[in-house]
């Protein structure tokens, strides 16, 4: 639970600088507020993911519950990164 809630705050962080970075990208650049949808997608499919690997933890399966707690929370934090990147940059 507490190596979730570690996951938790970490992949939050960066979907919190990406919402700050979607709004500078917004005043400097003039793109539209759709650009928050896939940062709102990810604020909502997380935390349901995260649900879904504590009932696989819980139902017996550690190992990979743990392997996909810390996989999905890296390719979320790399698609972050790549949408920022592709936005501002």
């Amino acid at each position: 639970m507490i190596f979730q809630i570690m996951m938790f705050l970490i992949v939050f962080s960066i979907i919190y600088t990406s919402f700050i970075a979607i709004g500078y990208s917004i005043k400097a650049q003039g793109v539209s507020s759709m650009a928050y949808l896939p940062i709102l997608a990810s604020v909502i499919g997380f935390p349901i993911l995260l649900y879904k690997y504590k009932n696989m933890f819980y139902k017996g399966r550690m190992l990979s519950a743990s392997v996909w707690t810390i996989s999905s929370s890296s390719i979320m934090i790399i698609a972050l990164y790549i949408y920022i990147d592709k936005l501002v940059g």
